[in-house]
């Protein structure tokens, strides 16, 4: 059984995808069951079958016949009309019906005519006149009296649509003989029937089957589309078993023509090819812009842009407000800092500056006032939310769509992250080339996520300057251990000379019965301590009370359950309690143990003969009776003092080898960096024939190394120059930036030691005056800990390919340098990118081969929005969605907007482009010379 096409809503304007049946039968064909047998079929039993289907569009092709024509267009308009009422008819959905026949020619080819769909029986009946058929009405055997070629004229003098039916099979202009690449018809009359002006499409069955050599030339740029042939709803050729996908702005016939002459590849698909899905949607979609109260748009109603998911183009005159799109969406979505990145006196920064300027009088620059408001609808996967951007700073940042209306988002924040866009205004790309290569970095990191690898840099970092300054902590501590223990020896000594004496044995004595004394009482704390931790433990054996609500008496044998587990905890608390008690009385027992009464009596008389030594020292004359306690005391202070800072002295070496592990940790997570850079750009660029780049480690430049030097030791300024980096005649000759720049990759880190150890160590080869700078910088500590981890930015070595070789970017043309670039901006990615003229500076056949082709791939996986002024990137790369901007009254407004099959668009793109029309007539060289 065959499956219907899944239907998908489509809200979004331009050029989509329609299902499309170029071969069907009804009853009025005589060789259908419907009419041998004589079956009842409705003509809206027929139009339900295919819109079951899912067909969008189908071809009603009866044998030489187009009764059922008209009947089938009143019963869709009645269905229709309920559907339109609010009461469709079960399985309705919108059908487009083209009418149609199949002609049985001279020599019984086969050759379908589709007509416009406002045709009619009567527009099929002349058809067959001309064709010069006089056979029974849907009978497939007649045959007109005219050749194949003529029937051909014919219907495209009726402006139809002629596409020879099942032409590689039986019945089939093209058919061969078995095995072989021979005609089966004469190859005279296939030929004269192929080169009529204005032939477009065949009917092929099977695209495994071959052309016949004779006619391979002429036959093959044909679009070969497929048709179900249905003569019934039973078996394999049924509604849906057999169809096209055509690519159009609405399914009309010029629509179809059009298509057809893009043919296969770009505007054709048949069902056959595989699996297609041309209702996938990037997961970020940019819905439309709208610009209000801009200085010369959006005065009196916003200037609106809705966007297709696919590609959008962008096109218009000098002044008519096509780069000001670009601007509005960079404002909108908070990505200034990209231009900004660029240097100050870069092209596109200064445009930038310009327009993002308020204007407060007339002749003042900017292209905004103070009550602009720019707006950006977004679509992530199914969240629909609104940018907004004023520019007097008000309002609500970030909205969303829910029940009907626009509320604010629980989250108002504006990030890469959340909204990501690509966005290359005029000539920023071609600055990104040039000396934008820091800023083509920040591109390459946001693509490649790189930000969790920055993430992790930094908190290495600030680990080491943790580290670092509690090194420093402990080195101003442990600086005072040689003077404790000075002290401390000092004290010994004294207390030495009163032990010699007579009295060394009393004080002795007195000393050990102190530290004991202490020692009996902490022992004594303790175990009152244990005694009360039992108690607390005890009260705090409680099991959570159960909710009266959630246990009723019924459920006595749970409840009898808890009472025990009640019960078992109780007398857990129980024990507890008695074994607080217990301990209780053994510590009373404890105290008045009769050893530690023995010992109290021995400290007792230890401390009445230390007061008599002390009295009669008193009386001896000896000036501080009391310096054996007060040293004895003090002793023990510095002891302790010196016991934690030789406890810090070893806490240090454990320390100072975690400094030296995390230093390490610190390259490694910088050099995590450049190789999730280099494998990226490995990834993506790996067979582009364009462009190729390389990461080169902690960059090559010795003025952008020197750029980041200075801020390291603020000196931005020209100071020190003969040190940092001496330039001659805008060469770089020597210097800390020099050395590192001119390391080679294996030597770079050794390159980055070397200066550190010029900037900690001040050695004398450097100047005195910058020796006395960094002397003045290392009186804040924390400058050698960022000296240490400092490691300048990588940079990019960008190549780009001429005539088989590869050559630095330095050396190409702008135009050659941007087309290196642009092929790397298009290589990669899925958010929605726009580019701003990017054709600028490109020869003709970059335009083609590099742009074209890169649009038509990216558009598969991402949104394009294109800004240009080549009618070749808008004609060639098939822009679903065309946007002519004009400049009238005053206003920057959008002229029209439409798909490039709407006449209206294709006239003002001609109107508006220089060499419009000629690259119309390229693309569809076989529809005349209107375009």
């Amino acid at each position: 059984m065959i499956s219907p096409v899944t239907e998908t809503p489509w809200n979004y304007p331009g050029s989509r995808w329609w299902t499309f049946d170029f071969h069907t039968h009804t009853p009025a064909s005589r060789d259908t069951p419907w009419h041998t047998q004589n079956l009842t079929l409705t003509p809206e039993q027929w139009l339900l079958r295919y819109m079951g289907a899912g067909i969008d569009c189908v071809a009603v092709t009866d044998h030489n016949s187009g009764a059922w024509i008209d009947q089938l267009k009143t019963a869709y308009a009645d269905m229709q009309a309920q559907a339109e009422a609010g009461n469709p008819p079960e399985g309705f959905r919108p059908l487009t019906l083209f009418p149609g026949v199949e002609i049985s020619a001279s020599g019984g080819v086969h050759v379908l005519a589709i007509f416009d769909p406002a045709a009619t029986t009567g527009d099929i009946d002349s058809l067959l006149g001309a064709a010069g058929y006089g056979g029974t009405k849907g009978d497939s055997d007649g045959e007109t009296s005219r050749s194949v070629a003529e029937v051909i004229a014919a219907v495209l003098a009726a402006d139809a649509i002629p596409i020879p039916a099942h032409a590689d099979a039986d019945k089939g202009l093209l058919r061969v003989n078995p095995g072989t690449q021979q005609c089966a018809l004469s190859a005279h009359m296939v030929r004269q029937a192929l080169e009529v002006e204005g032939l477009l499409a065949l009917e092929w069955l099977d695209v495994a089957n071959p052309y016949p050599q004779a006619v391979e030339k002429l036959a093959r740029p044909l679009a070969r589309v497929l048709g179900s042939d249905c003569h019934s709803f039973q078996g394999a050729a049924v509604p849906g078993s057999r169809y096209t996908w055509v690519k159009m702005a609405a399914p009309t016939l010029e629509g179809l023509r059009l298509a057809l002459l893009d043919g296969n590849g770009v505007s054709i698909r048949r069902s056959d090819e595989g699996a297609f899905d041309p209702f996938k949607t990037p997961a970020h979609v940019i819905r439309s812009i709208e610009i209000d109260r801009a200085r010369v748009m959006g005065n009196g109603q916003p200037a609106r842009l809705t966007l297709s998911p696919y590609f959008n183009a962008i096109v218009g005159g000098r002044g008519t407000g096509k780069s000001t799109v670009v601007h509005a969406l960079r404002l909108a979505t908070r990505r200034e800092g990209e231009i900004r990145a660029l240097p100050r006196d870069s092209e596109p920064r200064e445009r930038f500056e310009a327009f993002a300027t308020v204007a407060r009088g007339r002749d003042d620059r900017g292209a905004l006032k103070a009550d602009t408001a720019l707006r950006v609808e977004w679509q992530h996967e199914d969240r629909l939310l609104r940018l907004n951007w004023q520019a007097n700073g008000q309002g609500t940042p970030v909205e969303e769509w829910r029940d009907g209306q626009w509320q604010p988002s629980t989250s108002q924040s504006v990030n890469a992250s959340r909204f990501p866009v690509r966005l290359f205004s005029q000539g920023q790309i071609a600055a990104l080339a040039g000396n934008g290569r820091q800023a083509l970095l920040t591109i390459i990191d946001e693509a490649a996520g790189v930000e969790p690898l920055k993430q992790a840099f930094e908190e290495a970092k600030r680990a080491f300057f943790a580290q670092r300054a509690r090194l420093r902590e402990i080195d101003g501590k442990v600086a005072a251990l040689p003077e404790v223990e000075r002290r401390l020896q000092e004290l010994e000594n004294k207390l030495k000379t009163l032990a010699q004496g007579d009295h060394a044995a009393v004080q002795q004595a007195y000393a050990r019965a102190q530290h004991q004394a202490r020692a009996v009482d902490e022992t004594l704390a303790q175990l009152r301590e244990a005694a009360s931790t039992l108690r607390q433990t005890a009260e705090n054996l409680l099991l959570d009370d159960w909710l009266p609500q959630h246990f009723g008496e019924a459920e006595t044998d749970l409840l009898a359950w808890r009472a025990e587990a009640d019960a078992l905890l109780a007398q857990t608390r129980q024990r507890l309690e008695q074994d607080a008690a217990t301990l209780d009385r053994d510590i009373g027992k404890l105290k008045g143990d009769a050893r530690l009464a023995t010992w109290r009596a021995r400290a007792e008389a230890a401390r009445a003969a230390y007061q008599q030594l002390q009295a009669k020292l008193t009386e001896q004359g000896v000036a501080d009776p009391q310096a054996f306690a007060r040293l004895t005391q003090e002793r023990q202070q510095l002891e302790a003092q010196a016991k934690a800072l030789r406890q810090l002295q070893a806490d240090r070496a454990v320390l100072v080898k975690q400094i030296a592990d995390q230093q390490t940790l610190v390259v490694e997570r910088r050099q995590a960096i450049t190789r999730q850079r280099q494998t990226f750009l490995q990834d993506k660029l790996a067979h582009n024939p364009h462009v190729r780049m390389n990461v080169v480690a902690f960059g090559f430049d010795a003025f952008v190394i020197e750029r980041s030097l200075r801020e390291l030791i603020e000196a931005t300024d020209e100071r020190f120059a003969d040190d940092i980096l001496k330039v001659d005649d805008g060469q770089a000759q020597s210097g800390l930036a020099h050395d590192v720049a001119a390391a080679a990759d294996r030597d770079k880190l050794a390159a980055l030691e070397a200066m550190r150890n010029a900037l900690i160590e001040r050695p004398g080869t450097l100047g005195g005056k910058f020796r006395n700078y960094l002397e003045r910088k290392a009186e804040k500590p924390e400058f050698a800990d960022h000296v240490l981890t400092w490691y300048p930015e990588d940079d990019l070595k960008i190549e780009y390919q001429r005539d088989g070789g590869w050559y630095a970017i330095s050396e190409g043309s702008q135009g050659q340098r941007s087309a290196a670039l642009l092929a790397f901006l298009l290589a990669f990615g899925e958010e929605p990118i726009v580019l701003d003229q990017p054709e600028d500076d490109l020869d003709n056949h970059l335009i083609y081969d590099l742009i074209v082709r890169q649009i038509r791939e990216n558009k598969l996986r991402r949104q394009l929005i294109v800004v240009t002024h080549n009618p070749n990137v808008v004609v060639n790369g098939d822009a679903e969605l065309v946007h002519v901007m004009d400049f009238k009254n005053g206003q920057c407004v959008v002229a029209e907007s439409g798909a490039l099959q709407e006449k209206a668009v294709r006239e003002e793109v001609c109107r508006v482009m220089e060499g419009g029309r000629e690259a119309f007539a390229r693309r569809w060289k076989r529809l005349g010379r209107e375009v």
